[in-house]
């Protein structure tokens, strides 16, 4: 038992071709991709309500469509990855989030611009969770709390910089031009975290939490339908009232087999399990759901009334 214990903490690290340089490099590109497309859309809406005619309500679904989705499937995406791989399921993510947003810049309606935004965020929710995972995973417990705090700066600059590209993009040419440029950049994440990045995993995976997941997708689903359609049909109307209902009806605690018994998860989603002493590999408790939503939900929240304003 000693010596096997032995084993385990001196077995080496996982790194890319280029060591834990090209791992932080491609992992913060592709958090980049992920967190600058929640913001780079926002000053194209006056150009699409006159392009496509969208009503204010068309506009908000635009813009949150992609953080819905996000937010939705972040947990039990991150959950594959820990099973199957993190560095394939992002490179995955990023074949459906270049080949969504591709396909939204040919569009010529809301409803189906609508529809490729959500896929853009179904592919980010498999890009996003890996990005801090793999960091965690790859580098030495002496240097991961430098590669967890260049990930937290790229996180706070992403949207930013999202803003700054639409922005000159927009100088120069329409708004479709956003996705070409969306697009490519996540073929150049892919390749590079195929390139650059080991493909780590939990040797350990716990069972996942199916309830959890779907109560949490619609949770933060209703809660934003509330907010948009309130705004459009009033806040009196039934079918706004009852998502209202749907998101605030409670759902029955779930426990994972990584926390202790009886007792319930707290740890949150994006936080590097090296630092709590967990050890190299972070592994996504799936009881956290309930908290994870009520984070997303004030963002998501922020956003719509912005917009929906």
């Amino acid at each position: 038992m000693i010596t096997t214990t032995h084993q385990d903490e001196a077995a080496p690290v996982a790194t890319g071709r280029a060591g834990t340089r090209g791992v932080l490099v491609s992992m913060c590109l592709s958090l980049v991709l992920v967190v600058a497309s929640v913001s780079a859309l926002n000053l194209a809406l006056p150009d699409l309500a006159i392009d496509l005619s969208a009503s204010n309500g068309a506009l908000t679904w635009i813009a949150d469509a992609y953080t819905v989705a996000l937010a939705a499937f972040v947990l039990p995406l991150g959950a594959i990855g820990d099973r199957l791989g993190r560095r394939n399921v992002l490179v995955v993510g990023t074949v459906v989030f270049g080949g969504a947003s591709l396909a939204a810049s040919f569009t010529d309606s809301t409803s189906t611009l609508i529809t490729w935004r959500a896929v853009m965020g179904l592919g980010a929710a498999m890009i996003m969770p890996g990005t801090l995972s793999t960091i965690t995973a790859a580098f030495p417990a002496e240097q991961r709390a430098k590669g967890v705090a260049t990930w937290s700066g790229f996180a706070a600059a992403g949207a930013i910089i999202g803003m700054l590209a639409a922005g000159a993009l927009l100088e120069q040419f329409s708004w479709r031009s956003i996705f070409v440029v969306s697009a490519a950049t996540a073929l150049a994440a892919g390749l590079a975290a195929a390139l650059l990045a080991p493909n780590t995993k939990d040797a350990h995976p716990h069972r996942p939490d199916v309830a959890g997941a779907v109560t949490t997708a619609v949770a933060i689903g209703s809660l934003v339908y509330a907010i948009i359609e309130g705004n459009e049909r009033g806040w009196t109307e039934p079918v706004v009232i009852g998502a209202f209902v749907v998101t605030v009806v409670p759902s029955p605690p779930t426990h994972s087999s990584a926390c202790a018994p009886n007792t319930p998860c707290s740890t949150p989603p994006f936080s590097a399990s090296g630092a709590s002493g967990r050890g190299p590999s972070p592994s996504w408790c799936s009881s956290w759901p309930s908290s994870a939503s009520s984070s997303w939900a004030c963002s998501i929240c922020n956003s719509s009334w912005a917009t929906a304003r």
